[in-house]
């Protein structure tokens, strides 16, 4: 029988921590929506193909926050859930202003009254230009816009699949009410279910779930900010931040979280944004963790040599990529595998822009070539699907629902082609080669520099080495109870999020994240009894030629986070 390729889908599900932890309150509703979109049916959706394994990365600030909409979490988008005859002007403006944020022509455009509200609105993005709409709307249009906007941010399979959420979708108009708590009782029946059919699914082997340290920070530069240097010589760095005993927390923290919500010990870890490098890979070993992932540009590195493609993207030394590798680094020993770039790029930014039956029949033309092209070299090959697996969806027509339905069940039907589960892989086949040099950079040009060395991101780095200095100067001063209140706010500003969007993405999207960086900030400092810096009250980041400046704070309401004509989020967080 001829040799099967083996597949290893690795989703990374993500979201930073949202709440203003002062306030209690959620500033984004990104946990909640992306929950009812596609956190449960991800999963859910394998049930149907009972071969096809695959792995999924729920990330410890992804599961704190569903667990706390489980609690009394609300975030902003909710406030403006209240009765119509109840909505302030400033509701409605934010109706207006944020009740549109899915993708207009994928989504809003194909339901007539939704599309309806939005030529209403002026098809407009500015808080500003919405003020003119308001009047243009009844009771009726804004208690409409309220159902829409949460019934199309619930997966439209799962709409079809549940009688009532079909019967909305039927009536499309004329709301009640009542429609719009049971919208609401349904995203909180689904949000209460992703857990549970992780767990389910885990149990029976079709899945396999790892974790990522806790708040999401790039672990190389929370163990030195120099080493940014290894990829980027010559690139300015702010004063050295380095706390490998926060790394060390956070990773603790997420395999503490793991057991407490699986029962069980992760066997593999994901680096935030596969950013990775020797004493990380390292540390994850001295942790326990069989296994973790990088991108391909960081085995080229690794290896001293490129993975050549032709023009079609085929791998050409197909050898080197697919297959895992023994990282013998700092006298430690871990697996490590290797995402393929190009296809995981196809399925997140290409393939959307193609027949759903074209894109399918190209990934599985590309699997099979793949297969032909390491059909005589020794061992098993292992090919390597890393992405995010919420933020392509909307792009789809119809979301995930038929790409995925038909690449599973061609999958599933295939004897050449066997998704597995990295660790069963592993365990079947360990790696037959050794790496003993491991580059130091992520999946993003192969290099740490989106999140340190311009002058914005540099500036975030000296205000938490700042804060971080100043916790262990009051260690033993204060009350243990308060000084970990403390501590906590100062990991979550470790995330990568926050230096992810400064300097990298419009003014008017990073503003939030900085604002709420320096809002955690801000709490280190309170919660251990000590005056703020003035610096932490004023914006880092200022609007470039052509953008509003924020007249308000960010947090006193977030901004628009999908964009209809701009697919530039990459592996973003909204």
């Amino acid at each position: 029988m001829a040799k099967p390729l083996y597949l290893a889908f690795v989703w990374n599900q993500h979201q930073p921590f949202y709440q203003d932890t002062a306030k209690k309150e959620y500033i984004m509703p990104w946990v909640r929506l992306h929950a009812t979109k596609d956190y449960y049916q991800m999963a859910a959706i394998l049930k149907d193909y009972p071969t096809v394994r695959q792995t999924f990365n729920l990330t410890p600030s992804l599961l704190e926050q569903l667990d706390d909409y489980l609690g009394d979490a609300r975030d902003y988008y909710l406030k403006v859930m209240k009765p119509v005859s109840q909505l302030g002007r400033e509701d409605k403006r934010f109706l207006l202003q944020h009740y549109f944020d899915i993708h207009w022509e994928r989504v809003i455009d194909r339901w007539p009254r939704y599309s309806k509200l939005l030529t209403m609105q002026g098809r407009c993005r500015e808080p500003q230009s919405v003020d003119a709409a308001v009047d243009k709307f009844s009771d009726q249009d804004f208690l409409d816009l309220q159902v829409w906007f949460n019934l199309a941010w619930i997966d439209p399979e799962y709409r079809v699949k549940d009688a009532q959420l079909a019967g909305l979708q039927q009536k499309g108009e004329n709301f009640s009410e009542e429609d719009k708590q049971l919208v609401l009782f349904k995203q909180w029946e689904i949000i209460r279910q992703v857990v549970p059919i992780h767990r389910e699914m885990a149990s029976h082997g079709q899945i396999e779930l790892i974790t990522t340290p806790y708040y999401h920070p790039i672990i190389p530069l929370l163990i030195d900010t120099r080493s940014a240097l290894r990829a980027s010589p010559g690139l300015r760095l702010p004063e050295t931040f380095s706390y490998p005993e926060d790394a060390a927390e956070q990773t603790v923290k997420a395999i503490n979280q793991y057991r407490r919500f699986f029962n069980d010990w992760p066997r593999g870890i994901w680096p935030p944004e596969q950013a990775v490098s020797p004493e990380t890979v390292s540390f994850f070993a001295e942790q326990g963790f069989k296994w973790t992932i990088a991108d391909e540009d960081i085995l080229a590195r690794s290896l001293h040599r490129e993975i050549y493609r032709d023009g079609f993207g085929h791998v050409l030394n197909a050898d080197d990529l697919y297959r895992p590798y023994r990282v013998l680094v700092n006298n430690s020993e871990i697996n490590m595998i290797f995402r393929d770039h190009h296809l995981s790029d196809r399925i997140g930014f290409v393939y959307h822009q193609m027949p759903v039956d074209h894109a399918v029949d190209d990934l599985i033309h590309r699997f099979h070539k793949i297969r032909e092209s390491v059909i005589h070299c020794h061992g098993p090959h292992l090919v390597t699907i890393a992405m995010d697996g919420e933020n392509a969806w909307e792009w789809y027509h119809g979301d995930k629902t038929e790409f995925l339905h038909r690449t599973y069940r061609r999958i599933a039907q295939d004897p050449l082609l066997r998704a597995v589960t990295v660790s069963e892989f592993l365990e079947e086949y360990p790696p037959a080669r050794e790496l003993t040099e491991l580059h130091t950079g992520s999946w993003v040009d192969h290099s740490l520099t989106r999140w340190i060395g311009s002058d914005s991101k540099n500036r975030l780095w000296q205000m938490l080495l700042n804060t971080r200095q100043m916790l262990e100067d009051v260690r033993g001063s204060v009350p243990p109870g308060r000084f970990l209140a403390a501590k906590e706010n100062l990991l979550i500003a470790e995330g990568s999020d926050y230096t992810w969007w400064v300097d990298s993405m419009p003014y008017y999207l990073a503003a939030p994240f900085e604002a709420l960086f320096r809002k955690h900030l801000v709490n280190v400092y309170r919660e251990v009894n000590r005056t703020p810096p003035s610096y932490l009250e004023d914006p880092v980041i200022k609007p470039h030629h052509g953008e509003s400046v924020w007249v308000d704070d960010p947090l006193a309401g977030p901004t628009a986070m999908v964009q209809a004509n701009n697919q530039n989020t990459e592996a973003g967080s909204c």
